[in-house]
């Protein structure tokens, strides 16, 4: 008898456990957030941390030069009309600069540029580990131009007149084709005249060869290596075709 009793209670304490309230409450809990909700949310917890951190929502792109797969040189993008053209002065600056890594001289109202190597720069006296800047005097950095030149340097003329639709660049002998283009490479040897090897043709067959000229650690070295790669020898430089182009007209 007594254990009927206990089952009959339990039985009718089961629905006071189970009351409309708990289970209304129980439903509401384990239906999820609707996705507008969500997102809704993610939108404000994400336009609090711009706020926060000082971004704005919408901000103009930043002009830069980008390559154009069609043409031969970069091309910057075009600035729209809500966008002024950038007003950074492009390369080269200096005399020399490691940003940069090329060798430049002023003369004529223009400039005389060409990437040196190591040996090249110790015979003009460049200090490779540090930026170097242009002569005070012209008649000092006309003297420097015509050494430069002599190792086959290229020129182009200031201001550059830009290719179309092309304001600005990073470098003028990244967008500008030279007014004077040298395709040379020279060495003088100690006991006198000059190697030089024409490059008009590209590298194509002077591979890994060509390589030396980088790894020369004295003018012998590089001559040695001009002849390697098919050079020519002249030993008087006024009477060579190829040097013409080097010498100051």
């Amino acid at each position: 008898m007594a254990s009927l009793l206990n089952k009959t209670s339990t039985k009718a304490e089961m629905p006071a456990l189970l009351t409309p309230d708990t289970k209304s409450r129980q439903t509401r809990t384990s239906k999820p957030l609707p996705p507008l909700a969500i997102f809704t949310l993610l939108s404000l917890a994400a336009a609090f941390y711009l706020y926060r951190n000082g971004i704005p929502f919408y901000q103009t792109p930043t002009l830069s030069p980008s390559w154009n797969d069609d043409s031969e040189w970069p091309i910057p993008k075009i600035p729209g009309p809500d966008l002024p053209a950038p007003v950074e002065p492009f390369e080269p600056l200096k005399r020399y600069s490691l940003d940069y890594g090329k060798v430049a001289c002023w003369q004529d109202g223009g400039v005389w540029i060409k990437e040196l190597t190591p040996v090249e720069m110790a015979s003009l006296g460049v200090n490779r580990f540090q930026d170097t800047d242009a002569a005070l005097e012209q008649a000092d950095e006309d003297t420097f131009c015509t050494r430069l030149r002599m190792q086959g340097a290229s020129f182009w003329e200031l201001p550059p007149h830009w290719p179309e639709h092309v304001t600005w660049c990073e470098a003028i002998d990244d967008c500008v084709k030279p007014t004077k283009k040298v395709s040379l490479e020279v060495g003088f040897p100690a006991s006198g005249g000059v190697w030089m090897l024409d490059t008009s043709q590209g590298w194509d067959g002077l591979y890994p060869k060509s390589l030396g000229l980088r790894n020369a650690l004295t003018v012998d070295e590089r001559c040695d290596v001009i002849k390697d790669l098919g050079g020519r020898f002249c030993e008087d430089i006024q009477v060579c075709p190829e040097m013409a182009a080097l010498l100051r007209p």
